[in-house]
């Protein structure tokens, strides 16, 4: 009898299905991601082991930022990830309990001969300075950037579909706007001639680190899948992972903050 009850056990373990996730992402393939992508190479290391032990079977999927967000909603098997923790998005997606990636407050990236000060407000930019400004359909700024682009969206450049991120760096430089919304460290990869043509300023409404999570589709799958993340960076080694990752992602004095800003986000406690 102990022998058969050994058997059926093995034979359900061995025959255990992988939960099958679809992560939808501007990022095309595993293949085709940037060295410099540092959010979907710590998502990679954490999928790893899960693919390894059979929990998880992942199949990449490419769409623009908004069709992410629709097919979380549509699909009960889709995952996202670097997302911002939202109560809005909270509605229709299940997030990790701790991030994988922090950024530093976003700044207001422009031509460097446009005379502005070094901090100043989106108001000030659109209102007093005339700047047209340039940001990604779908995207979650922050709480007082999002209301602002909200009340302006009339008055707005937006950008959507695959690499909106580059694509509109790319009109900065090219000169189609006077302005975007953008992490300092996202210009990391442009050319140095292009890089020294612009300026960062501080805006009155960013003034916080942001943090980006994996998110999935609120159903039985996707809260399984967010269970199997939640272990993996619920692990000492990975959490290191993440914060050395910081560490070499960003510069100078900005590097320590964003370091810092995720480990407090790892020595709270957990939620669940």
């Amino acid at each position: 009898m102990r022998l058969l009850f050994l058997f059926i056990f093995f034979s359900v373990a061995t025959d255990a299905q992988p939960l099958k996730i679809n992560i939808v992402s501007d990022v095309l393939q595993a293949e085709d991601a940037s060295d410099l992508d540092m959010s979907f190479e710590l998502l990679l290391q954490l999928t790893e082991p899960l693919i390894a032990s059979n929990a998880i079977e992942i199949e990449f999927i490419p769409a623009s930022r908004l069709r992410e967000w629709r097919e979380l909603t549509n699909q009960p098997n889709v995952c996202l990830y670097n997302k911002v923790k939202t109560p809005e998005r909270e509605h229709y997606g299940v997030f990790t309990d701790y991030p994988i990636t922090a950024f530093p407050p976003n700044r207001l990236v422009v031509h460097k001969s446009l005379p502005l000060p070094k901090e100043l407000s989106l108001s000030e930019a659109m209102n007093e300075f005339g700047l047209t400004i340039g940001a990604i359909e779908g995207r979650a700024y922050g709480q007082f950037i999002d209301q602002f682009l909200l009340a302006h969206q009339d008055q707005i450049i937006w950008i959507s579909g695959k690499d909106s991120a580059k694509r509109l760096r790319q009109m900065l430089i090219r000169k189609k706007v006077d302005a975007i919304i953008e992490f300092a460290a996202t210009f990391s990869t442009e050319n140095k001639a292009d890089l020294a043509g612009v300026t960062f300023h501080k805006l009155d409404e960013a003034s916080e680190s942001i943090f980006g999570y994996i998110a999935c589709a609120r159903s039985a799958v996707g809260q399984q899948a967010i269970d199997l993340f939640n272990g993996q960076l619920a692990l000492p080694s990975n959490q290191k992972i993440i914060i050395n990752a910081h560490y070499a992602s960003f510069f100078n004095q900005e590097a320590q903050y964003i370091a810092e800003d995720i480990k407090k986000k790892f020595d709270q406690p957990s939620s669940r």
